[in-house]
């Protein structure tokens, strides 16, 4: 990809992070219909499997599926917003960079090194961003940290309820709704800090990057 330049890149970022922002407000509020419609589900109101054909059913599996689609889409457009705000760094030629743009989003889609190696790269974005030294080893802040174990824990218990959930006995039923109503609260909690996060981070490079650029 063409280096766009630091001050063009920050209008860049400052663009993506307003859609990325909406992005996970969309989470936020599909993930709390997903969250009703679990504990309505769990509670013996809905009944998809033993009452497929009803309104209340089909709105369920809408919502569901509205879900998988949201969250895709959130994941691709702040995909987009992380390349770009570690890009920035890079065209600034800040030095001791780790983490390349590619890499920054590419580790989240490698097994096993997707459980650290994307918080590694978030916490360098961070610091950096920040003008924070040992960008890439020091601490994170709380806010980083508690968005990355909620994505985890998340994510986690979505895998094990749509395990559980594909098979037909009752109880497998029960405990995938219980670990489904978990992964959305956490879904809710990560999108949530993400949302402090790219404020955070573009508010920063805005006030870093762009103004160093300047007076260069």
């Amino acid at each position: 990809m063409q280096a766009e330049g630091v001050v063009p890149g920050i209008g860049t970022l400052q663009q993506r992070a307003s859609i990325a922002i909406y992005a996970s407000y969309a989470v936020i509020g599909i993930f709390v219909l997903a969250l009703l419609c679990e504990v309505l589900e769990l509670a013996g109101v809905i009944d998809p499997f033993g009452d497929p054909d009803s309104l209340v059913t089909m709105v369920y599996m809408v919502i569901m599926i509205s879900t998988t689609l949201v969250f895709v889409v959130s994941v691709i457009v702040v995909a987009m917003w992380i390349h770009r705000a570690h890009a920035n760094l890079h065209e600034a030629g800040l030095p001791g960079l780790e983490t390349s743009p590619g890499w920054a989003v590419g580790w989240f889609f490698v097994p096993i090194a997707n459980l650290f190696k994307p918080f590694q790269a978030m916490r360098e974005l961070w610091h950096e961003s920040h003008q924070s030294a040992d960008s890439f080893s020091s601490d994170a802040p709380g806010t980083l940290t508690l968005w990355w174990g909620l994505w985890i824990v998340g994510n986690i218990l979505g895998n094990i309820s749509m395990r559980l959930g594909m098979a037909a006995d009752a109880g497998n039923l029960q405990v995938a709704t219980i670990l489904g109503i978990g992964s959305s609260i956490c879904t809710i909690g990560a999108a949530w800090q993400l949302i402090q996060i790219i404020t955070a981070i573009t508010a920063a490079q805005l006030d870093t990057l762009e103004a160093s650029a300047i007076f260069e």
